[in-house]
């Protein structure tokens, strides 16, 4: 049997060892794993041939796997690094609303929660409403439309539809 290879799960290869062969992969990969499910891709695979060698169509489907959860570990990287950021931003533009209410309102700042409706639980008239509105407008720079007013009921509404906006403006500017 030539160009077999033998891999045990249980034994790492040195580095002698993976330089002749062609089914190795960094420790990430190789550890990669579905978090939802604590699914090791590699190490189940490795499991199920443990003892056996690999014949001339594993190799190839083995390098392939390692390919793609390379690709799938950096992926899932960068919509975590993206994600991440998203939520800074949300926090950023919460402390921002956060101190508008409280300024007009005249309100304590823990009574501003995401889930707090402006009307019900801080006491905010239709008067109240719009000078919110209009000081929401100028520290953002964004546009607020009358028919997107009547849907701002919430703190988080409010809070997801800037960040919506501001997102929007982004990808207009580019």
């Amino acid at each position: 049997m030539t160009n077999s290879f033998l891999l045990k799960i249980s034994e790492p290869l040195t580095d002698k060892q993976s330089n002749k062969n062609p089914c190795t992969a960094s420790p990430e990969v190789l550890d990669f794993r579905i978090d939802c499910y604590r699914y090791q891709i590699c190490k189940q695979w490795l499991q199920a041939r443990n003892g056996f060698p690999l014949n001339k169509e594993d190799i190839p489907r083995y390098q392939r796997i390692l390919k793609i959860l390379k690709e799938l570990a950096k992926l899932m990287e960068e919509i975590k690094t993206i994600t991440q950021s998203n939520q800074l931003k949300k926090v950023k533009v919460f402390e921002k609303v956060q101190n508008i209410v409280v300024e007009k309102l005249g309100i304590e700042p823990e009574k501003v929660t995401p889930i707090a409706s402006f009307t019900r639980d801080l006491g905010a008239d239709s008067l109240d409403t719009l000078e919110l509105i209009v000081a929401l407008e100028e520290t953002f720079n964004i546009e607020i439309s009358n028919q997107a007013t009547t849907k701002l009921l919430t703190v988080q509404q409010t809070i997801d539809y800037i960040s919506q906006q501001l997102e929007l403006d982004v990808e207009l500017a580019n």
